[in-house]
């Protein structure tokens, strides 16, 4: 036994260190998008509906709650999951965009929308059927209507 110290050798390193050009080109997913609860065909059809605020007809933007249960799926840079989505037109969304998320349930009480979390999960419940979303809108909404 001699007390000389191991020779380390680096490993064999062959060709480039830069992936192919095929591996560059490959869309990476995004962790927003591996979340379970996602769905780009969800809000597709939610994009189809009409406004759950003043009922015009879509295209709609999809307003991902903040308040309710869609509070703790959110993190820092991160919106919640596509369950919690209503349809909004663009201008109802910039407007509701400006105001902190604590008032979002309230800002859509004043605009008749009585239970938006309810709302969110019954069209999730239902993703996939734009008749039956359609319908669950218009339940809702008449439902909301008659509330005031």
């Amino acid at each position: 036994m001699t007390d000389r110290p191991q020779e380390i050798r680096p490993p064999k390193v062959y060709g480039n260190f830069r992936p192919s050009l095929k591996e560059r080109s490959k869309k990476h997913v995004s962790a927003q998008e591996r979340r379970e609860g996602n769905s780009k065909a969800h809000l597709e059809l939610v994009r189809q509906l009409p406004s759950c605020v003043s009922g015009v007809a879509g295209p709609c933007d999809p307003h991902h709650l903040k308040s309710g249960p869609a509070k703790a799926e959110r993190g820092v840079q991160q919106k919640a999951t596509d369950r919690w989505v209503v349809p909004l037109k663009r201008h109802e969304h910039d407007e509701l965009e400006r105001i902190a998320s604590r008032y979002e349930e309230l800002w859509f009480r004043e605009r008749g929308v009585a239970d938006v979390v309810e709302l969110a999960n019954a069209l999730w419940v239902n993703t996939g059927d734009l008749d039956r979303m359609l319908k669950v809108l218009q339940v809702h909404m008449g439902r909301s209507r008659r509330h005031r």
